[in-house]
């Protein structure tokens, strides 16, 4: 099952060193601060850019002080995924969170159409674990950002949470996005990927679906339909979905994985071992030939 990275966007990163959201507004001289250690001096300089009349200084001395609420000790968490594993990540205390979101809060209300903060926001949200939180934000900046980068921005965080395994959490920004935004076969596609995951197969499977009927040479999306079909045993509709797929596939990269994937199914389902070693001749490494062997 795959997800898509949609149109190569960079999902924002906030790094304890630098603000991943920042302009070009005094930033130099706060992110030298920060560097060096000057919490107390990026502090002070940051509040004063707040306290100006000018309205893009202000907004850039919010972005300053969220970055310096994230700069006090911290260590890692564990928190648990939708697969029956963990992940290890960043521990920021719940109090640094919360100014920092407070300041990111303020930002957004100068601003309300600077992409940055709303990424920041969220990237905040997924970071510290606060799913819920993170689909509220969502809504409301699906509601109030009105820019030429979504829903394209917004998928970034999906396909990250689906990454992580965070299924359930992905899920319900994708329900978000395809209330906001209907009838996009990108999210619709995701919904059913998520769906599979979740082993809710009836469902996948009517999303995935419907991804096709919006766009019928989408080759993830039928390559995903063909997967579901072949995870049920419905060999010859994965079949079917599987060839669809790689006759509408352009990337080179990936239509090699997939035709070394499909050599298997041709092994193990089809059960032709002579058609299947052919396939993995030309697409799979040499140890994993096994219908070769």
């Amino acid at each position: 099952m795959r997800l898509r990275r949609e149109l190569g966007i960079l999902l924002v990163v906030l790094m304890c060193s630098s603000a991943a959201w920042s302009q070009d507004v005094d930033d130099a001289q706060w992110k030298a601060m920060l560097k060096d250690g000057m919490l107390d001096r990026a502090t002070a300089f940051c509040k004063g850019l707040t306290e100006t009349s000018d309205v893009a200084k202000q907004v850039e001395g919010h972005k300053c002080l969220a970055n310096v609420a994230l700069q006090q000790p911290s260590g890692l968490q564990i928190q648990g995924n939708d697969a029956g594993g963990g992940m290890l990540g960043p521990g920021y205390t719940a109090a640094a969170i919360d100014d920092a979101l407070g300041h990111l809060d303020a930002a957004m209300k100068l601003a309300p159409q600077d992409l940055s903060l709303h990424q920041g926001r969220l990237h905040l949200l997924e970071i510290s674990y606060r799913f819920d939180a993170m689909a509220k934000a969502l809504e409301e900046s699906c509601t109030i950002y009105k820019g030429p980068d979504v829903p394209d921005a917004w998928l970034a965080y999906t396909y990250e949470l689906g990454e992580d395994k965070q299924y359930k959490a992905a899920l319900a920004l994708l329900q978000i996005l395809d209330r906001h935004y209907p009838n996009n076969h990108d999210i619709v596609g995701n919904i059913g990927a998520m769906y599979s995951f979740l082993q809710q197969d009836d469902e996948a499977v009517r999303y995935l679906k419907r991804a096709i009927e919006l766009a019928p040479d989408d080759p993830i999306d039928n390559w995903n339909l063909g997967r579901l079909y072949d995870y049920t045993g419905k060999s010859e509709l994965a079949d079917q979905y599987y060839n669809k797929s790689m006759s509408v596939d352009t990337d080179t990269e990936r239509l090699r994985e997939n035709r070394c994937l499909y050599g298997y199914f041709v092994e193990k389902q089809l059960h032709d071992k002579k058609r299947a070693c052919t396939l993995q001749k030309k697409n799979c490494p040499p140890d994993e030939r096994t219908a070769c062997r």
